[in-house]
């Protein structure tokens, strides 16, 4: 018999699962109209829309600074190698 392999539970997936169930669960309960400002402009929306382009922007962020860093500390690397 091969020997039993233990299942790691994945953590990073029911830690983004959880996050996204929280934003939304808060953004469905805020569907109200609000007024906001950015920059010089002020515009009118529900706040469940500016809710989830603030999550949808703060997740590209999250996810792109690590990228553009990593990569140009491998473009370092090649110069110096």
């Amino acid at each position: 018999m091969p020997p039993q392999q233990k299942n790691s539970t994945n953590w990073r997936a029911w830690g983004i699962g959880a996050l996204v169930a929280l934003v939304l669960i808060v953004a469905l309960q805020n569907s109200q109209e609000v007024s906001f400002d950015v920059l010089f402009a002020s515009f009118e929306a529900p706040l469940i829309v500016i809710l989830l382009v603030s999550v949808a922007i703060g997740a590209l962020i999250g996810y792109a600074l690590p990228v553009l860093r990593r990569h140009r500390r491998e473009e370092r690397g090649k110069d110096l190698g």
